[in-house]
């Protein structure tokens, strides 16, 4: 019976964890619908700011080299998350 229950958490937050990465959108609206019944329910400011955070849509950070913005390739800044070339 224990097993059961872990494996059928640990599916559900692989599939939770997927949804997220592939439907964007999807998660963002569950968040919000989070953020408003953690309101309904009276649960703390701090539960309720946090799920309102994760609901905000994050942006990319940089073009990371791509060729998309060729002409502003000098306006467009680094992306923090890739490492420099050696020469």
């Amino acid at each position: 019976m224990i097993q059961s229950l872990l494996v059928t958490g640990v599916v559900m937050a692989c599939a939770l964890y997927w949804t997220g990465r592939l439907f964007p959108r999807v998660r963002l609206a569950g968040w919000r619908m989070t953020a408003t019944a953690l309101r309904h329910l009276g649960a703390p400011r701090h539960l309720r700011d946090l799920a309102m955070q994760r609901a905000i849509p994050r942006t990319g950070g940089g073009c990371g080299g791509c060729s998309a913005c060729a002409e502003t390739r000098r306006a467009c800044p680094p992306d923090t998350k890739q490492t420099p070339r050696q020469k």
